[in-house]
């Protein structure tokens, strides 16, 4: 069990976008909306999405696991859960 929470950790919840380096200067941007390096201006590398996969823990499918989609809870049946992504159609 944690003692603090780290929103980049994602062991219990899904976790926040990283920051992104720029190639350029080696600034971290954590603006999950910006293009461009705040500092130089370049442009900065794709966001790497995470794989959808099927959650253990709750028994659907997720696009933002946390760790829990790795095991099934200790009661036996499905968790419902308030942090599931469901993936996007295409």
């Amino acid at each position: 069990m944690c003692w603090s929470c780290n929103p980049y950790c994602g062991g219990c919840k899904p976790p926040k976008e990283k920051p992104r380096k720029c190639t350029k200067c080696g600034t971290f941007n954590f603006d999950t909306s910006a293009q461009a390096c705040k500092k130089c201006g370049a442009e900065l590398p794709e966001r790497v999405k995470p794989p959808v996969v099927y959650c253990l823990y709750s028994d659907m499918v997720c696009a933002n696991p946390c760790a829990k989609h790795k095991k099934s809870p200790e009661n036996g049946g499905p968790v419902p859960c308030k942090l599931n992504t469901p993936p996007e159609n295409s």
